[in-house]
Parts: structure tokens; C-alpha cells; sequence
């Protein structure tokens, strides 16, 4: 979900800091594709059992150190930023290294872990999306963090918010790391010269009114539309459904036929086949970068990187409302892996509060964009300098205010979101009817969702 996240040049990113090829490519020792997790492993960390460690590189100087292996999903610009501060980590103390291995985006690595679990080689430390980590728990496949905490490193250094979201049966299984919210990216030089407002749209309603009103315009003797739609990420429908008083599920209850998710993948489909003024983009960033866009929707991550690629002012304003409110927390977080030694647990989560505090937590929100997950770094000097600088960084900060985790059968049904995937991409596409197509979705989930009933009710409750 994060278009920054993507790796231009790999030789070239990767020959930066001490991103190796082995890093990158370390998941080669596992199976070269692995199913979603599907519960085909079962025991969990709790029962003793322990698993080894994946290959890699440990430099000669670090031969003598506890190793800890941390699982990554982030390329290009914000792996040079992650391994800037791992490199600090491994220059802090003498007891510990930890090496990053590399996995292109959020699905390789859920595939990857999945695939370790059956392999018996699992990484201590690794990073999963929102959505993800609820299922390696449901699986018993997590470390419980919360008696890890201390008075040097407590609960409260999080944002409350955030660590609500990773607590389960009133223990911590993951904590923030990388989060975000969508914003609304609009091309203010486009804007003025066809006379919209210097700000975000208010409702959907005038948001489809704006498209109408560019309808016809060019810019440098290119075609410009109001938006570029992915058909890579259900993120952004997640939340245009609460928007509309729809969703996906009231816990397990689905919803995809509710009225207000129908009207949310309708208002899609009738602003990109009936207004002409969006269509499905292979790469909606790049396109809003070299104007083929006036506005997008995209990740907080996605706010460093187009700054510095955006040849024009761009400002950054909330998702627009409509029946209500409808702004997804998404990103990642830091998850222990139940089946590591009591050795590789302890250095990992060392490791762990390194990332999560002082400088190594500030040059992560600066560096990234990510929204601060700590309030230490939400109330240092250096980001409160950074929104003062450029009130793009400071939208994320206070939508939060309105933001909601995700529903719950998008969190725990693996099935979900390639489902969701495919449905919009039929409705952005080949303009499939809305309504018919979530009714597809609904039906087609159903098996799905009774497969993780038992285990979603006894481990996670109503």
C-alpha cells in the first residue's frame, strides 16, 4: 500500500547502507510460493516447542553476538531508512546483531512466514501489516509482548490507538511500526487553473462534482483525469464503505451486500465508466507525480517519497466524508515470533525497543513519512519542526482522530482481501455491476469465514 515501497533499481538501492542481495533475496530458502496462512500448523511458541533461524549474512566483527533475524517488507527509500537504524542498533551495544531480510511488500511476507512456519525456520522480528499479524495469532504463532515492558519502555510510550489495535485478550501481540492513514493528495497548480477550492473535498458528493468540472482539461498536451484507481489494494474501498455506512463485516457478520458498501463501489464505478473522470491505474503515484492525475488517494508512507519526486506544489488534505467518516489505519507493525528460543526472543525485543524509541523512532517518521507511533516522537522537536515546515505532515497526525482499525472479517479471513481485489478490479475495469459483484463476494466468502469461526471465537470473541 505504500508506493514508495517499490525498488527502482534494486542493484543500485541494494548497494546502499548494508542491504545486501542475501537480504533481499533470503526468502529463496523457503518454498518459492506458500499459500495464505490457512491454520495447516498449529502448537504456537507456548508449548516449548523452538524452531530454527533462517540463514544469512553476519559480518565478522558481529560473529560473537546473539543474532536476531528481522523479517521486512519495506524496499527503495524506507529500507535505506530501516537499515540506517539497525546499523545504529548494531553500533549501540556489543551483545547483539540483528540482520534485515527483505521481502517486496506486506503479501510476500505473510507468504514467507507462512512458508517458515512449515519449514520449522522462523525469523525473531518481523514486520506485518494490520491485517496480517491477526492471523499468525490466530494461529498461535505469536509472542505475548506484554510482560516485556518496563519502567525504562512502558505501554504507555505508544499511541494509544495503536496499541489497541495490536492487543488481543488484553495482551500485546503486535505494536506499531510504519503506520498510516490515507490522505488526499490533490496537484494545487491543476486545481487553481481549473478554479477548485485549495483543499480536500468535503463529501464524495462534491468530489464527483470536481471530477466533472476537469472533465476536458489538458495540461502540457496530456489528458488530465481527477484520479488513478489501484486494483492492488482494497485498502482505500475499505474505508469509502464506512464512508457510505457500509463495511465489510459487524464482526463476523459480513456486510458486503449492506446498502452503503453497494453505494460506495457503485460511486466508483459511475465516476470512472459513467463521468470519465478516473480509471484503474497500474501505477496511480506515478501518474499523479507526472500529472496525469490531478489528485489520489494514497498511503501517509507515500508522503517523503513524492515530495521529492513532484515537480509541482501538492497539498495533502482528509479523505472525503459522505453518510459519515471513513479513514482506515493501515501500515505495519513489530511482531516476535512465538516459535524463536527464549535467546533470540529477549535480543529480539531489544531490538525491537530500539525502533521504538528515541532518535531511531524520529528519523523514522522523518525519513518515511509514517505517522509517529510513539508519543515521544510525536511530541519531539524534530517532527513538530518537520509539520511546522510542511503542513502535509501534520494532516496524518490529526485524521487520526477520526481513523478505525478494519473490519473484522478482513482482518481474520485471509480470503478476504484478494476477494475484495478481484471485485474492484471487475467494477474499475470492465465495469461489472456493483451490487452483483459484492453479492459474488459475500457468497464467496461464506466457506471461508465458517473456517475460522471456532478458532476466531474461542481465541478473539465477540
Amino acid at each position: 500500500m505504500h508506493l514508495f515501497d517499490r525498488p527502482s533499481s534494486p542493484q543500485s538501492r541494494l548497494a546502499s547502507l548494508n542491504i545486501t542481495r542475501r537480504q533481499a533475496l533470503a526468502g529463496g530458502l523457503l518454498l518459492a510460493s506458500a499459500p495464505l496462512l490457512a491454520g495447516c500448523f498449529g502448537g504456537g511458541g507456548s508449548s516449548g516447542t523452538v524452531y530454527g533461524q533462517p540463514s544469512g549474512d553476519t559480518p565478522k566483527q558481529y560473529k560473537d553476538r546473539q543474532r536476531v533475524v528481522m523479517w521486512s517488507p519495506f524496499t527503495a527509500h524506507n529500507a535505506e531508512i530501516l537499515q540506517a537504524n539497525i546499523d545504529a542498533f548494531n553500533e549501540s551495544q556489543d551483545a547483539i546483531f540483528c540482520e534485515v531480510q527483505i521481502f517486496e511488500g506486506y503479501d510476500k511476507v505473510e507468504s514467507k512466514l507462512a512458508a517458515s512456519l512449515q519449514a520449522k525456520q522462523v525469523p525473531d522480528l518481523s514486520v506485518m501489516s494490520d491485517i496480517v499479524w491477526n492471523r499468525f495469532y490466530l494461529n498461535d504463532a505469536l509472542e505475548p509482548l506484554s510482560g516485556y515492558f518496563d519502567d525504562s519502555f512502558g505501554t504507555d510510550s505508544f499511541h494509544e490507538q495503536f496499541l489497541k489495535e495490536g492487543t488481543l485478550k488484553d495482551k500485546i501481540w503486535w505494536v506499531p511500526f510504519g503506520r498510516s492513514t490515507p490522505l488526499f493528495y490533490y496537484n494545487r497548480d491543476i486545481f487553481a487553473e481549473v478554479g477548485l477550492p485549495d483543499r480536500s473535498p468535503k463529501t464524495y458528493s462534491e468530489y464527483r462534482e470536481w471530477g466533472k468540472a476537469l472533465a476536458g482539461y489538458s495540461r502540457n498536451g496530456t489528458k488530465v483525469a481527477m484520479r488513478g484507481y489501484t486494483g492492488n489494494d482494497d485498502w482505500y474501498f475499505q474505508g469509502s464503505s464506512w464512508a457510505f455506512g457500509g463495511g465489510y463485516s459487524d464482526g463476523l457478520d459480513m456486510r458486503f451486500t449492506s446498502e452503503g458498501t453497494i453505494k460506495a463501489l457503485e460511486f466508483d464505478r459511475a465516476f470512472i465508466h459513467d463521468d470519465k473522470s478516473g480509471y484503474l491505474s497500474a501505477d496511480p503515484g506515478g501518474d499523479f507525480i507526472a500529472g496525469a492525475t490531478a489528485s489520489i488517494t494514497e498511503s501517509t508512507g507515500a508522503l517523503t517519497g513524492i515530495a521529492a519526486s513532484a515537480e509541482f506544489e501538492f497539498g495533502c488534505g482528509f479523505l472525503p466524508k459522505e453518510d459519515g467518516t471513513g479513514v482506515p489505519t493501515g501500515g505495519g507493525g513489530l511482531s516476535i515470533l512465538g516459535y524463536a528460543s527464549d535467546d533470540r526472543k529477549k535480543a529480539a525485543w531489544e531490538v525491537l525497543k530500539f525502533l521504538s524509541s528515541g532518535d531511531a523512532a524520529i528519523e523514522w517518521t522523518l525519513g518515511t513519512g509514517y505517522m509517529p507511533t510513539t508519543k515521544a516522537a510525536l511530541e519531539s522537536d524534530k517532527v513538530k519542526a518537520k509539520a511546522s515546515e510542511n503542513p502535509n505532515y501534520q494532516v496524518a497526525i490529526d485524521q487520526l482522530e477520526i481513523a478505525q482499525g478494519p473490519d473484522v472479517v478482513r482482518k481474520f479471513v485471509p480470503e478476504a482481501v484478494p476477494e475484495m481485489k478481484g471485485a474492484i478490479q471487475a467494477v474499475y475495469s470492465g465495469n461489472a455491476d456493483a451490487e452483483k459483484t459484492l453479492k459474488t463476494v459475500q457468497a464467496n466468502l461464506e466457506p471461508a469465514l465458517e473456517k475460522v469461526r471456532a478458532k476466531y471465537d474461542a481465541k478473539v470473541g465477540a
